[in-house]
């Protein structure tokens, strides 16, 4: 028996700890905690109880960033400089989500994204499900809201608004997309086909459900792009290029608004009411470095249901998550963040590979309605950028180790 406990105590102190565990520990305990934060569960722990639990995640992240990756002195300084930079524009915008990004994005070094992205996924998928199953059953509340006037019922199934329930279903299919971009066929279409039907009908969450059907040739060029195809190859071949385009037409879009113009009207229309908000924002909120504090009003949660029913005139909110880091987070955060999207885009796409293209192409339509690009709850990709892309156990490297002894 001693020998036994001798053994399994020498076992335990000998463990090797490798980067790669270091980070996914560290990842999917912020990932629940902040998928967590947007369902009503929320209503199960105190006010900050989930926001003070996500720092353990960050914590560990942050370990493996100085102490256990090999970097030399530039790119120590380089961490610490990107860092700083998210810790003033958190304090500046008042908005915690692009400091955890930063870091989950500067852990992600030497760590295979597919492990990452089959976390995301495998986790995800059991919370939504978990989440709707409670709602459901009347273990935690389903906000119900009413689209205007309407009789038109949108539910969130547990979730803290039915755009943000969609939200989760949309990156979660663009996750399983990832995974399985190689081996999608008509049956997988179908079925996202049929989900958004689903999303219209039960959340009238109608711009996810229409993203989901772009999903559709989107997916099926970047696959006929990869098999070879030479008309389909041309246009994935600039699928890079989409994020810094939709940026750029939002923005104009919003900046240059008009209610007396017909075809701005339709185009805010389409996109129920986005450019109304977002021109009110440019206008509100001049555009400046690091960003600034924003007061918006959303429908998100009991109390937004509450002012939903009562005040729904003061609603304002910025959707779009170009005008949204822009305006809340400064120019040089916006700028780092095209970047990114813009690298990881056009590695895949200089790869041939066009399954990461293809998804960012995707991610990019969404950022233009809704606000989950920088958000991990939702949004794992742009995790991708430091992050391992070869394929095998280890991603082709060999893993840096530390010792528990």
């Amino acid at each position: 028996m001693k020998k036994t406990f001798r053994q399994l105590k020498s076992n335990f102190l000998n463990f090797p700890l490798n980067g790669e565990l270091i980070y996914k520990t560290g990842f999917i305990f912020y990932f629940i905690v902040s998928f967590l934060q947007t369902t009503t569960f929320f209503d199960y722990f105190g006010p900050n109880t989930l926001h003070r639990l996500s720092y353990i995640g960050l914590a560990v992240i942050l370990f493996k960033i100085f102490f256990v990756d090999k970097q030399n002195i530039s790119n120590f300084i380089i961490n610490v400089l990107i860092l700083i930079l998210l810790v003033i524009t958190w304090r500046t915008s008042g908005e915690f989500l692009m400091l955890p990004m930063g870091i989950l994005i500067l852990g992600a070094r030497n760590v295979n994204f597919r492990e990452i992205i089959k976390l995301y996924f495998g986790v995800g998928l059991i919370i939504l499900i978990s989440t709707l199953g409670s709602s459901l059953l009347g273990i935690i509340k389903n906000l119900t809201y009413h689209r205007g006037e309407t009789s038109v019922i949108r539910q969130s199934f547990g979730i803290m608004y039915p755009t943000d329930f969609a939200a989760h279903v949309f990156y979660l299919i663009l996750a399983y997309v990832y995974l399985n971009f190689e081996k999608l066929n008509w049956k997988n279409y179908g079925i996202f086909i049929i989900i958004s039907w689903l999303l219209i009908v039960f959340c009238d969450a109608r711009l996810s459900a229409y993203a989901l059907i772009v999903l559709v040739p989107v997916m099926i060029i970047g696959q006929k792009a990869k098999m070879g195809w030479n008309a389909p190859r041309i246009i994935a071949n600039f699928y890079w290029t989409v994020p810094v385009i939709l940026g750029y037409i939002t923005f104009c879009l919003s900046y240059f608004y008009s209610g007396h113009n017909n075809i701005f009207l339709k185009i805010n229309n389409l996109l129920s009411g986005r450019l109304v908000f977002g021109h009110k924002a440019l206008n509100k909120y001049p555009v400046n470095l690091f960003g600034q504090h924003v007061v918006e009003h959303g429908w998100g949660g009991p109390g937004g249901m509450k002012m939903a029913n009562n005040s729904p005139n003061n609603y304002f909110f910025i959707d779009s998550s170009y005008l949204r880091i822009l305006i809340l987070y400064g120019i040089i955060v916006a700028t780092l963040i095209l970047i990114v999207v813009t690298i990881i885009s056009y590695r895949s796409v200089s790869k041939m590979d066009y399954a990461l293209a293809s998804i960012i192409v995707m991610v990019a339509i969404s950022s233009v309605v809704e606000q989950r690009l920088y958000d991990i709850s939702y949004d794992p990709f742009l995790i991708a950028v430091f992050a391992n892309m070869c394929s095998g156990k280890n991603g082709g490297k060999k893993l840096e180790t530390i010792h528990t002894r």
